[in-house]
């Protein structure tokens, strides 16, 4: 199944994104590529080792959530599945680093056992760009995705890398600027310290090789285990045109990538009509815990109720105004924080705003949420017609 969707001119980037948050195709590698990503990957378990870059939290028994933590280049999290003899991991950060600090991480939290099968939720840089590290440990690797995920890594996942080199140079002058205006020497500490991750990255990256997925399906893809069953499940357009989520009934525990997590949506990959289906396509699932792509673990059904209906609140109120003629300058004053009735349902809008302190790096007081409505209002409104 192949999909023809692409990013629409003019949408602000996943990393354009982010930073408003924050604001205040190669298949494989030969024997000597292999080899420079292995000792890549041993110098980055040594550099990491006393830095973790994620909280690790049992959710069930053999079942984990690594939670990113803040880092100028976002990482996603992880869900861990501890099987019989081996590991599940669903997404693989940023960068080969990222991966390489959980696979650290992993044996001396959780198990000994070997990584053997990763996830890629959907396509999206900070879920994918660290496989390579799996393929680098010397292990059988399986890379498991959609179809569509696939398809739309060898189309778009090197042009989006090189897009997000590109902005670095201006990334540091932003901060260095900020550094030269700044009387505070923990502000100052704070930019440097920016500075060096995204100088770090640049680096990183400029090696980068993309690790495709070596097993795709187009629904359903099962891997029965002694411990538990793992489905890993395509149930239709969402986030992006190919998202999974893995569903372990055994354990009641759903891995959900970032068609449901804890942040404001990112909408410009998105289909909003049919995303809000998706999601109560997915809530038919019989779990009880929802490991996400970002934020913390959700103990009930309130955040996925909360995106779902944001999501679906704002495709209709944009609908709406686009007949009606209005600009989306006019949509954006017209729909605020305050207005939007499921943002202000059940505490979503302050499970956001506190999700995002965590996850993103800030010094001094976050980005009003209205300046993430407002972009997803411009995403929205590009994509309303996409099915």
């Amino acid at each position: 199944m192949r999909n023809h969707a692409q990013t629409h001119a003019g949408h602000p980037s996943r990393r354009d994104f982010f930073h408003t948050l924050m604001r205040g195709a190669l298949a494989g590698a030969s024997i000597l590529e292999l080899a420079h990503y292995r000792a890549a990957w041993a110098r980055s378990l040594a550099s990491t080792a006393s830095t973790p870059l994620f909280d690790i939290k049992k959710v069930a028994d053999g079942v984990f959530l690594a939670q990113a933590r803040a880092q100028s280049q976002i990482n996603s999290n992880s869900a861990i599945f501890v099987n019989s003899a081996d590991v599940l991991v669903v997404d693989a950060h940023s960068k080969p680093s990222a991966a390489a600090s959980l696979i650290a991480q992993i044996k001396k939290e959780i198990t000994p056992k070997p990584v053997r099968y990763v996830v890629n939720s959907h396509f999206h840089w900070d879920h994918i760009q660290g496989n390579h590290a799996y393929r680098a440990t010397g292990g059988k690797i399986d890379f498991i995705a959609s179809e569509p995920t696939r398809q739309l890594m060898v189309d778009l996942a090197q042009q989006r890398l090189k897009e997000s080199l590109d902005a670095g140079p201006n990334q540091i002058d932003v901060l260095r600027s900020r550094a030269g205006k700044s009387s505070s020497s923990a502000e100052k500490a704070f930019c440097e310290d920016q500075i060096r991750q995204v100088q770090a990255y640049m680096t990183e990256m400029k090696s980068f090789t993309l690790e495709l997925p070596t097993v795709t399906f187009s629904k359903l893809h099962v891997i029965k285990d002694k411990a538990h069953e793992l489905q890993i499940e395509f149930h239709g357009h969402a986030h992006t045109a190919g998202d999974v989520v893995v569903f372990c009934p055994q354990k009641r525990v759903a891995a959900t990538g970032d068609m449901i997590h804890g942040m404001l949506p990112f909408i410009a990959d998105a289909f909003p009509k049919s995303w809000p289906k998706t999601i109560d396509a997915v809530g038919k699932l019989g779990f009880d815990q929802i490991l996400p792509g970002h934020g913390p673990v959700h103990q009930n059904r309130v955040p996925m109720t909360g995106m779902r209906n944001y999501i679906e609140e704002l495709a209709e109120k944009v609908d709406a105004g686009r007949k009606a003629g209005k600009s989306i300058a006019e949509l954006q004053k017209a729909n605020t924080v305050a207005s939007l009735k499921s943002l202000q349902s059940n505490g979503y809008a302050k499970f956001v705003v506190d999700n995002q302190a965590v996850a993103l790096p800030n010094f001094g007081p976050q980005a009003p949420l209205q300046e993430g409505v407002k972009v997803n209002i411009v995403e929205v409104y590009k994509n309303l017609d996409r099915v």
